[in-house]
This record gives C-alpha cells, structure tokens and sequence, in this order.
C-alpha cells in the first residue's frame, strides 16, 4: 500500500487544539537532515559533592529505594509555562537541572531517569512547545548528562517498570503526578516524610561547594546594589520599577535569577516591606 503524502498526521504530543494538521509529506521532510550530535562535555565540578550528599543520604535509609523527582514545567497560561525552577532537593543531590528527570537512590546505586533531547523519530523535534528542539532548544543527551553529572542516565520511559519492582521505597512526593500515580500502593506518609525532613537538614551544614557558591551570590549581589544606586537618577523618570529591573538584570546575567524578589520602596511606599 502506498502513503498519501498530502494526507495529515494525526495529533501529536505537545500540540495543542489549535494547531493545524500536518502533511505527512511535510512531517517526513522536517525528519530528515538534522544533524544527530554528541557533544564532548566536560564533568561538572558538582560531581564529587554531589557523590558525597548522595552517600549521606543513603546512609539514612540503609536497603531502601529513594526517589527524588525534580519535577515538571508549570503552567501560566495557554501554551505558555513559568520559568522552570528543578526541587532543590534533586539538584542537591543531583546537580541536574532538566525537567522531568528522578533520582533513584537504591541502596545507595544512584541512578537518573531523564528525558533527553527530542530524536527525528516523530514530530516532537519540531511541534511540541515543551520539548521541541525547533520550540525550546535542544536537550542534552543521555550521555552527555552522564559525562557531565558522573552518573548512570536512563530514558525517562524505564522508570515506571523500577518503580513497581518490589522492596521498601521513600518518594519526595508532590513534585511529579506520575512518580506519585505509580507508588501511590506502597506510600507511606509517614516514611515519605521522613525522607524529606532527612533531605532537608543534610542541607543545613554547607560543604565547600556551596559556601564559594553562596559567596559568589553575595559578590554578585554587591555588584547589583552598586548598579542601582549609579542608577538612582532613573528612578525620578521610572520610579521603583527602574531600580528592580536594574539589580535583576545583573542576577539574572551572572547568576541566573533572583533568589528572592526585590523589595524596592520610595516615598509613601518607603515603609511597606512587602
């Protein structure tokens, strides 16, 4: 049987209602001629500190598997999401920062189930609004994650079947609906809890890594607060908003975005904090 080039494709994931039809002779053409590239990426200087947290962690649930989900994109409005912001715990005992990935720690094995960049196999590279390539950028891929994070990396679609093998299993919960969906028989608040009160105070005690991290935050920040007061001058033109703009444009070249939101008063509103 021959296909009909001109008739549509069927709806894909990651399109919404609107979106038109695609020819299949259109969905085959924008398949072909990409360049498939692994990149050579250097190991991210996380790794060593990252391996240790992970020992500690593990060393709390001896036997046990932990999952700790970074979580997804949230949604603002139509098609478009908020700024996606990994949970600290996964990144701190990760150092990933791509949606949708889980840590699974079993018996103290790390791996990472993610989702890597879209292939040329379906129409997601060059549709979906989350995770098209053509849409969002490229992904890294498995492998680069495991070069540049010094972990084991699998497909995102073999983590339900780990999941559902048996033995005693702590999961940070309320970050991914699917995580949840799939552990919901063996949950146990009270464990779970557990798991993310011991998460929580590991962090408490910073290592090197955080401490040069958090004083690169603070110089940062200084050179935010020199920024706004060379600016005040604007403020009379602009008002408060000048002077908030200013200091995030400098957090969010060198250090990515705030850590919290600025509180920036003048005149009647010198005294109102928040």
């Amino acid at each position: 049987a021959e296909t009909d080039a001109s008739a549509p494709t069927g709806p894909e994931k990651g399109t919404e209602s609107h979106d038109p039809a695609v020819p299949a002779a259109y969905a085959a053409f924008m398949r072909t001629g990409w360049a498939e590239v692994e990149r050579d990426v250097p190991a991210h200087p996380i790794q060593p500190w990252a391996a240790a947290r992970r020992e500690r962690l593990a060393a709390a649930f001896p036997g046990e598997r932990l999952v700790l989900p970074a979580g997804s994109f949230k949604q603002r409005s139509n098609d478009t999401d908020y700024r996606f912001r990994p949970d600290t715990a996964h990144t701190y005992f990760s150092g990933n920062h791509t949606t949708d990935a889980v840590l699974v720690l079993t018996d103290g094995e790390p791996v990472l189930y993610a989702r890597p960049r879209s292939g040329r196999d379906s129409d997601e590279f060059f549709r979906d609004r989350q995770y098209g390539a053509l849409w969002a950028g490229e992904r890294p891929s498995l492998a680069e994650l495991g070069t540049s994070l010094g972990l084991p990396v699998r497909h995102r679609d073999e983590l339900d079947a780990e999941l559902r093998r048996g033995g005693k299993t702590r999961v940070l919960r309320g970050l991914d609906a699917a995580v949840d969906a799939t552990t919901a028989a063996d949950g146990d608040a009270a464990a779970d809890g557990e798991l993310a009160r011991v998460a929580s105070e590991l962090r408490l005690v910073k290592d090197a890594w955080e401490v040069d991290e958090l004083q690169e935050a603070c110089d940062i920040t200084t050179l935010g607060f020199e920024d706004a007061v060379r600016e005040w001058p604007r403020v009379l033109e602009h008002g408060e908003r000048w002077l908030e703009g200013t200091f995030f444009r400098r957090a969010r070249a060198m250090g990515n975005d705030l850590g919290y939101d600025s509180i920036v008063g003048a005149g009647s509103h010198a005294t109102t904090l928040h």
